[in-house]
C-alpha cells in the first residue's frame, strides 16, 4: 500500500498540470454524463416519489399513534398522497415529483393551506402532515366550530405552524439526500472514467487502486462544482 501511495505521488509531482487538467475534463465528463441521465430518465421522479411515500407512511403510523383518541380519524398514506396531488397538481404525479424539491414542497404547502381551510375532506393528508401535533388541536381542527371560537383559532394556528415544519424538514432532508446520491453516483462515474483513462496515458499516472480512489473522489467532488460554475454562467448570459 505504501508503495502504491508513493508511487502515484510521485507521478502526479512529475506530472501535475496534465493531471490537473485530467482531473478538471474528468469531472466535466463525468458531469455530463449524469445530466444525461437526468435528462432521459426520471430520475428525480422516482427518487422523490419514494421518499415521499416513505415519508408519508411514517407519519401515517405516528399519527395513528398520536391521534388515536380523535374520534373517527382513520389514516391513509395513499390517501393523503392521492389528495395532495390532486390539490397541487390536478393529479398530474410525474410533474409533481419532476419539480425541484424547493417548488414541490411549495407546491405542498400551499395545498395544506386548502386542507386547513377544509380539514373534514382531507383528514389523511392532515393528520400526516400535523403527526406530531397535540391530538386535542387536532380534535379542535376537525371539529370546526360555528362561530369559530378562540380555542379553535389557537389549535388551528398551533397545527399550522406543525404542517409548516413538518414540510420544512422534508425539503432539507429530501435535498440532502438527494445530492448526497449524486455526489455518490459522481464518485463511481469518475471511478470508471478514471480507470479507462490511466489505462490509457499509463505513463502519467499509473491505474492502481490508490491512484483510481484519489482521483475518483477529486473529480467526483469536482463534477458538481462545474455544473455550479456552469449554471453562473448561464444565469449570467440570460441577464
Amino acid at each position: 500500500m505504501d508503495l502504491g501511495l508513493n508511487r502515484f505521488l510521485a507521478d502526479v509531482a512529475a506530472h501535475f498540470s496534465a493531471y490537473a487538467i485530467a482531473l478538471s475534463l474528468l469531472g466535466a465528463v463525468t458531469m455530463a454524463i449524469l445530466q444525461t441521465i437526468k435528462d432521459l430518465l426520471p430520475v428525480r421522479q422516482w427518487f422523490q416519489s419514494y421518499y415521499l411515500g416513505r415519508w408519508m407512511d411514517e407519519g401515517a403510523t405516528e399519527a395513528q399513534t398520536n391521534f388515536s383518541s380523535v374520534p373517527d380519524l382513520v389514516v391513509s398514506a395513499e390517501q393523503a398522497e392521492k389528495d395532495l396531488l390532486k390539490m397541487a397538481v390536478d393529479g398530474d404525479k410525474g410533474a409533481f415529483y419532476d419539480l425541484q424539491i424547493e417548488q414541490l414542497c411549495g407546491q405542498y404547502t400551499a395545498a395544506i393551506q386548502m386542507v386547513l381551510e377544509f380539514p373534514t375532506g382531507h383528514k389523511s393528508l392532515l393528520a400526516i402532515t400535523a403527526s406530531q401535533a397535540n391530538s386535542a388541536d387536532i380534535s379542535l381542527v376537525l371539529a370546526q366550530p360555528k362561530p369559530p371560537t378562540q380555542d379553535f383559532l389557537d389549535a388551528r394556528n398551533r397545527v399550522t405552524h406543525q404542517c409548516q415544519r413538518a414540510i420544512d424538514a422534508l425539503q432539507i432532508a429530501a435535498g440532502f439526500r438527494w445530492k448526497w446520491i449524486l455526489q455518490l453516483a459522481s464518485i463511481a462515474v469518475s471511478a470508471a472514467l478514471a480507470w479507462i483513462a490511466m489505462a490509457y496515458r499509463p505513463g502519467m499516472v499509473a491505474p492502481n487502486l490508490i491512484s483510481v480512489i484519489v482521483s475518483a473522489l477529486l473529480a467526483g467532488f469536482l463534477a458538481p462544482v462545474g455544473k455550479d460554475l456552469l449554471a453562473i454562467v448561464q444565469r449570467a448570459r440570460g441577464q
